[in-house]
């Protein structure tokens, strides 16, 4: 299979399989309030685009491995970064550009290098990133500076 300039092989029936045992991803499990806000506004982030990919590959986009907040962008937007495992390999790899995905929204394949949840913990797993400057800031309590 393809995405971007990577190669990869993928076992979606595994994915869901390890997908369907997880609790729950980290961003839901995190209290502070940058993981908090983006579990409030996720169906405002993710592109129609990204959430096919996802499907493809059996993976849940309710349970990331983590998303972390980089801080503001601009007019009452914020920088996130996560991401998600997916039972594969790549077979091609390498410094290869981001695939835009949305407006602000970019994601890239890599080797396994981060957390995984707990259920894909001892699979052989491709990582998808994602980056996006386009989550609202949805909590009524302040905004972080």
């Amino acid at each position: 299979m393809n995405f971007g300039e990577w190669e990869f092989t993928c076992n979606r029936p595994a994915t869901v399989d390890a997908y369907a045992r997880a609790n729950q991803g980290g961003s839901d499990s995190c209290t502070c309030n940058g993981c908090r806000n983006f579990v409030a506004a996720r169906t405002q982030v993710y592109p129609q685009e990204f959430l096919s990919l996802l499907d493809s590959l059996g993976i849940d986009s309710r349970r990331d491995g983590e998303v972390y907040l980089l801080g503001p962008a601009v007019s009452g937007r914020y920088c996130y970064g996560g991401w998600f495992h997916f039972v594969g390999s790549l077979e091609k790899t390498g410094d290869f550009p981001a695939v835009t995905m949305g407006p602000g929204f970019t994601v890239y394949l890599c080797q396994r290098s981060a957390p995984a949840l707990k259920s894909l913990i001892d699979l052989s797993l491709v990582q998808v990133e994602f980056h996006s400057n386009e989550v609202p800031w949805v909590l009524s309590e302040p905004e972080p500076t």
